[in-house]
């Protein structure tokens, strides 16, 4: 017995020098660490060439600093993270399929520009508690014509039901809620910011103080519904799918679509019976210039839900240049807000500032829209038309 606990006590002596050298030689997770182009920084701190293998070193919850270069990289943000975007930083994603993609919560993305991806510039994929602000979002979803062949494998550039394929848009929430999108330029795309739920449900996200403006085909900022498990038979299933309880506020909408024959300012949507797209607010923005009226909500099929949207205290100038075509009578005049649905809508439309527009508001379909005559209606030839 005694040998025995002698040969114990020699084991664990030697055990614990060597346990204790091993702590002492990990170094530890830094927490800020620098992207430069040549890997090479004046900051004091770990340095390096790409910006993935920053996020790879830095310690969850750290920050990564971008300096002044051209980044060729689709960014994935798979851990909590601040990027911090230094003036010049930028992102270039040709022939890739996404700029930044953030499938982590609790991350910062800021004062980066983002452009030619395939897809989308900037894409939140089932996430959650993420600000996106103050970037620079341009020329994105390149593969909206489908010409490239990373485009045809990528899902997002694939038609979604009544609705033409857009390759995700400059900046896309996909089954993602309580995040921020605020302060961005998001430009030049084939459209703008998209909220959709293909993978889950999108909600309670804000969209706020963002310049949309010149994106081609699509519409400045879309809530669409692309999930036909959001509403079965017409009654919302919100833990399953739906974009809902979503504020898109302040933001400058303008000359979207205009290549496309549509385009809105704001459009509430869904293709696909049991689409839902409810209780969204569109408040104290300046919508002007686009392919399709300042704010749209197009209700295609029965068994949709797309009740309880509220559109308020707006500043919507002349749009529809396009002509909205998507219903019966089509709406070719320049329209401040469109209504057009298939099956019962209800929707609040109060308080806006609709001016030089030949119709102010046009709804076509079975449609309650609360507060209509509550609006202010400058130099428009109709104030209301009902169809």
């Amino acid at each position: 017995m005694k040998a025995t606990a002698w040969a114990v006590g020699i084991a664990a002596v030697a055990a614990g020098p060597f346990i204790g050298m091993t702590a002492a030689q990990a170094a530890p997770t830094p927490h800020t660490v620098y992207v430069a182009g040549h890997g090479q920084s004046t900051k004091a701190g770990p340095v390096f060439s790409s910006i993935n293998q920053a996020i790879g070193a830095v310690a969850t919850g750290g920050t990564v600093v971008v300096e002044k270069g051209t980044y060729h990289e689709d960014v994935a943000v798979t851990k909590a993270v601040r990027i911090e975007g230094q003036r010049g930083a930028t992102v270039d994603a040709t022939n890739l399929i996404n700029g930044v993609k953030v499938t982590a919560p609790d991350v910062t993305v800021s004062g980066l520009t983002v452009e030619n991806a395939v897809g989308e510039g900037i894409l939140l994929q089932n996430t959650s508690s993420v600000t996106v602000v103050g970037n620079n979002v341009h020329t994105n979803d390149t593969g909206v014509r489908l010409v490239d062949p990373v485009a045809n494998t990528y899902p997002f550039c694939q038609p979604q039901g009544a609705m033409a394929n857009d390759c995700g848009e400059n900046i896309h929430l996909v089954g993602s809620s309580h995040n921020v999108v605020q302060g961005n330029t998001v430009t030049d795309g084939a459209g703008g910011i998209l909220l959709s739920d293909e993978t889950g449900p999108t909600s309670h996200n804000l969209i706020s103080g963002n310049n949309v403006a010149d994106n081609h085909t699509a519409c400045g900022v879309v809530l669409a519904g692309h999930n036909p498990a959001a509403a079965p038979g017409g009654t919302p299933a919100p833990t399953v799918a739906g974009v809902f309880g979503n504020t898109v506020i302040g933001n400058s909408i303008s000359g979207n679509g205009l290549q496309g024959g549509g385009g809105a300012g704001v459009q509430l949507a869904t293709g696909l019976p049991g689409g839902a797209v409810y209780q969204n607010t569109v408040t104290l923005n300046a919508i002007n210039g686009n392919g399709h009226s300042g704010v749209t909500l197009h209700s295609h099929a029965p068994g949709q839900y797309l009740n309880g949207n509220v559109v308020t205290a707006n500043q919507i100038g002349t749009n529809n240049l396009n002509g909205d075509k998507d219903f019966t009578p089509q709406d070719n005049a320049t329209t401040g807000i469109f209504v057009g649905t298939a099956a019962p809508v209800s929707i609040t439309v109060r308080d806006n500032v609709i001016s030089n527009d030949k119709v102010g508001i046009f709804t076509t379909g079975p449609v309650t829209a609360t507060g209509e005559r509550g609006n202010v209606f400058l130099r428009d030839a109709v104030s209301i038309s009902t169809n």
